[in-house]
C-alpha cells in the first residue's frame, strides 16, 4: 500500500513539474514575442529602406549590408562598384531573406529583412551601392573600405540613444557634418529603450538616415536591449556582426576587429563578464595595433552617483593595465565623465601609464553626474557625441573631442605615442 501512495506521489509530482515546466516555457515565448499592441510611425512597404552598414568580416575586404521590406518583397540583392568606375561595371551580389515578426506592431506586424556581404573588395576604396530588386530600388550611396595598412582616420563615439530620436536624429547630423569622413559609428548600448519592440528600432533606423547607409554601425549592447530576456533577439535578427568572440555570451555580442593601426574589442557588460576574460586577453595580447580600445555598456567607472561595476573593473580592468588598453567608450549612465588616466583603481601619472576611460549619452534620457575623485571633466544632463581622430604621420597622435547636440566642443584630449 505505502509503495502504491508512493508511486501516485512521485507521477502527481511529475506532472506538476511537467505542466509548470510547460507554462514557463509558454510564458517565455509570449514574453520574447511582447504582444503588448502599438504602432509604428514609419510601416514597411515594398520599396527598400532601413538600410544598414555593418562589418561582420574583415573591414578591408567585406561589407555587410541590411535593409528591410513589405512581405510583398521576397527576393533582394545590392549592386556595387567602385566610385571610380562606372555603374555599367557593377557587380550584383544576392541577399538572403529573414521574415521578423512583432505581433504586437499592429499596424506592421510582419517584415522582410535583408543581408548582403559584399566580398573580395578593395582595401581603402569608396564603393557605390543600391540595394532592391525588380523595378524596386534605393537611391545610390556609398561606403569606403579600411585601408589595408596604417593609416590616418576617425570614428564617431556615442553613449546610449535610447528615446528622443528626433533629437538624436539632430546630433547624428551634427556629427556628419561636422565630421563627414568618421569611418564608422559606435553606440555603447541601449540603441533602443525596450528592445523587443521593432516600433523604436524603425525610429532609430530613421533617424540614422544618411549615416548607417554610408557608415559602419559598430553597437555593444546594452541592458534595454536585452530588455530583461535570455539574449537581446531583436538586436541580433536586426544586425549582422562579426562571429569572432568567445562562446559565452554568444556570437554577434562580443566581438574585435581591427581599422588601421587600431584594436577594437566590442564587449557585452550585461552578463557573463568573467567568461569573456580570456578571450579579452587573447585579443590584447596578439595584436601589434598601436591603438587599443574597449567599447561595452556598463561603465567600469561610472559617473552616476550609487552605482559601482567592481567585477567590470577587476575582471576587465586588470586586462587593461596589462595590456594598456588607451581608452574605453561605455554609456549605460546617462551623463558625460571622461576619467584620469586610470591603472589598478589609481589614478596614473598620464595617458602611456593607464587606461581613460569616458562614459556619455546620445539620447535625451540624462542624469546629473556624481562628484567622483578620478573625474578629469563631468557634464550634467548632456547629450554628447564624440570624435577620436588618430593621425599616423609624424608619430602617433589620438585627438579626443566631445561635441554637444549643437556642435559645441566641450571637451578635449591629446594622446601621444
Amino acid at each position: 500500500m505505502n509503495s502504491k501512495r508512493a508511486f501516485r506521489y512521485l507521477c502527481y509530482i511529475s506532472l506538476l513539474l511537467f505542466v509548470s515546466a510547460g507554462l514557463y516555457a509558454l510564458g517565455a515565448v509570449l514574453a520574447e514575442q511582447d504582444t503588448d499592441p502599438r504602432e509604428t510611425a514609419f510601416p514597411s512597404s515594398e520599396m527598400p529602406d532601413q538600410l544598414c552598414l555593418t562589418w561582420s568580416d574583415s573591414p578591408q575586404h567585406t561589407q555587410t549590408i541590411q535593409w528591410r521590406t513589405s512581405p510583398a518583397v521576397r527576393t533582394g540583392q545590392v549592386q556595387y562598384h567602385p566610385a571610380a568606375e562606372g555603374e555599367e561595371n557593377a557587380h550584383t551580389a544576392d541577399a538572403s531573406l529573414f521574415v521578423l515578426k512583432d505581433s504586437g506592431v499592429i499596424n506592421d506586424p510582419v517584415n522582410h529583412r535583408f543581408t548582403a556581404v559584399l566580398r573580395d573588395l578593395i582595401p581603402g576604396t569608396v564603393y557605390r551601392y543600391r540595394v532592391g530588386a525588380a523595378s524596386r530600388w534605393s537611391d545610390w550611396s556609398e561606403f569606403v573600405t579600411a585601408p589595408a595598412g596604417t593609416a590616418p582616420f576617425s570614428f564617431v563615439y556615442l553613449g546610449d540613444p535610447q528615446v528622443g530620436f528626433d533629437q538624436w536624429s539632430q546630433l547624428l547630423q551634427s556629427a556628419i557634418t561636422r565630421c563627414p569622413d568618421a569611418a564608422f559609428y559606435a553606440v555603447a548600448g541601449d540603441q533602443v529603450n525596450r528592445g523587443t519592440h521593432r516600433n523604436e528600432w524603425d525610429e532609430l533606423f530613421r533617424a540614422a538616415t544618411g549615416i548607417f547607409d554610408r557608415r559602419p554601425y559598430v553597437p555593444a549592447p546594452g541592458n534595454h536591449d536585452y530588455a530583461r530576456r535570455w539574449k537581446p533577439k531583436m538586436y541580433l535578427d536586426l544586425l549582422t556582426l562579426p562571429e569572432n568572440g568567445p562562446v559565452c555570451p554568444g556570437p554577434e555580442l562580443s566581438y574585435a576587429f581591427h581599422y588601421s593601426n587600431a584594436l577594437f574589442v566590442v564587449l557585452d557588460s550585461n552578463r557573463f563578464i568573467r567568461a569573456q576574460k580570456a578571450w579579452l586577453e587573447e585579443q590584447l595580447k596578439n595584436t601589434k595595433a598601436t591603438w587599443k580600445f574597449a567599447i561595452f555598456h556598463h561603465p567600469a567607472y561610472s559617473s552616476k552617483a550609487n552605482r559601482d561595476n567592481r567585477t567590470i573593473r577587476k575582471v576587465w580592468g586588470s586586462l587593461f593595465d596589462t595590456y594598456h588598453v588607451d581608452m574605453a567608450l561605455q554609456g549605460h549612465d546617462h551623463g558625460y565623465l571622461r576619467t584620469k588616466p586610470m591603472h589598478g583603481g589609481l589614478v596614473a601619472a598620464s595617458p602611456a601609464e593607464g587606461t581613460v576611460y569616458v562614459v556619455s549619452v546620445s539620447g535625451a534620457k540624462r542624469y546629473a553626474v556624481g562628484d567622483f575623485s578620478y573625474a578629469e571633466k563631468t557634464l550634467d544632463h548632456t547629450a554628447t557625441w564624440q570624435h577620436i581622430d588618430i593621425q599616423t604621420e609624424g608619430g602617433d597622435v589620438l585627438t579626443y573631442r566631445a561635441y554637444t547636440q549643437e556642435g559645441t566642443l566641450v571637451d578635449e584630449l591629446t594622446i601621444r605615442k
